[in-house]
């Protein structure tokens, strides 16, 4: 991006080995929470905390053993959506946990004759909080994005298992015979943070509507912008705020 001191006058991109300028009044940076402060970064626009703070939920699979109740029957692969653990008083403390039901086979049938569906299949998936340590940079000789990723917050993973101590009371409408745990899942694929929104003076790189702090015909969207995650599905809102910006924007 070419730009003033408070204004983005014009974007400069390769397409086919073909450099291209384009000029306008307005402009919407929306990549993701990796590539969006890296435009920024290559265009030496560095405000507040740009590339900082990236995160996304943290997830871990559970396998139900249930005794006489069959599974599988119609539905959506993810279905069953479970907001027990969804919000109280214990935020203070820990993450907040959402608990669904992955309606395939990620661990086969049942072993046993007569049992093959008497299985349920749970991922519980925490909110996590932005650390300044997970974060966005650009390498000084390529200009590509450089994503170091320290881990998880102890808030985050205190959720989780708060949640697998208390999930068999959340199942006690089922029969349940055991519940096993499958392992952590690798990534939400929900990426957030790192120009996240707020007060021109609080480190956020954008404003409660998604125009950037310094460059002010520069518009934002994406979950880039998120100052924190939930543990629910983050596409909703980052459609309902791109639709926002579009209505302040004109």
């Amino acid at each position: 991006m070419q730009h003033s001191d408070s204004t983005v006058s014009s974007v400069v991109f390769i397409n086919n080995n073909q450099e291209y300028t384009v000029s306008a009044d307005k402009f919407v940076l929306g990549a993701n929470a990796i590539q969006s402060p890296a435009i920024l970064l290559r265009s030496k626009m560095d405000f507040g905390d740009t590339g900082l703070g990236l995160h996304e939920q943290i997830g871990i699979k559970v396998e139900v053993y249930l005794d006489g109740l069959e599974n599988f029957d119609g539905s959506t692969i993810t279905t069953g959506l479970n907001y027990a653990l969804y919000d109280g008083e214990f935020r203070k403390d820990h993450a907040s946990c959402l608990i669904y039901f992955e309606n395939r086979w990620p661990y086969g049938f049942r072993k046993e004759v007569g049992r093959w569906r008497e299985t349920l299949p749970l991922v519980i998936v925490a909110e996590d909080l932005p650390q300044k340590s997970n974060n966005v940079t650009i390498d000084a000789t390529t200009g590509q994005a450089v994503v170091s990723y320290t881990g998880e917050s102890e808030y985050a993973k205190k959720g989780i298992e708060q949640a697998l101590a208390q999930l068999p009371k959340v199942l006690d409408a089922l029969p349940v015979e055991a519940i096993h745990f499958r392992g952590w899942r690798p990534t939400e694929s929900h990426l957030q943070g790192t120009l996240r929104m707020g007060n021109i003076d609080d480190g956020s790189v954008v404003d409660a509507n998604l125009i950037h702090h310094q460059y002010r015909n520069l518009f934002v969207v994406g979950t880039s912008v998120f100052p924190s995650c939930s543990c629910a599905n983050p596409s909703l809102t980052a459609a309902a705020l791109a639709v926002r910006a579009a209505r302040m924007g004109v």
